[in-house]
């Protein structure tokens, strides 16, 4: 197995859902798993990043502080895109990063 194809295994352990990484690494073929790995851990960071949009559109209504995650949020389909290119794991961990610490200033922001 190719160190490209154990990267992308590593990132979707941390990305993807359970049941669906058991069937991605189901799948024999190399270059189709790899294809498959990188979509699905692109498709998985758009949707964390959907539903944390949602949330502090949430805050936004309700006249509660999200400035700071507002603007974070912004940065992160420049960040998804520039992983895409290529899924560089160090990449993938200051994508992480910022997604935790947008996560965390809604969950601060929901607590105030």
């Amino acid at each position: 197995m190719k160190p490209q194809t154990k990267n992308l295994l590593k990132i979707a352990k941390q990305v993807v859902p359970k049941t669906i990484y058991r069937k991605l690494k189901a799948i024999g073929e190399e270059q189709e798993l790899e294809e498959t790995l990188q979509n699905s851990i692109i498709s998985h960071l758009k949707i964390k990043h959907r539903e944390l949009e949602k949330q502090i559109s949430k805050l936004v209504r309700k006249d509660q502080h999200a400035l700071h995650a507002k603007n974070k949020t912004l940065l992160v389909p420049s960040k998804i895109k520039h992983f895409a290119i290529e899924f560089d794991k160090d990449e993938f961990y200051k994508l992480s990063r910022l997604l935790n610490d947008i996560e965390k200033e809604v969950k601060n922001g929901i607590i105030q």
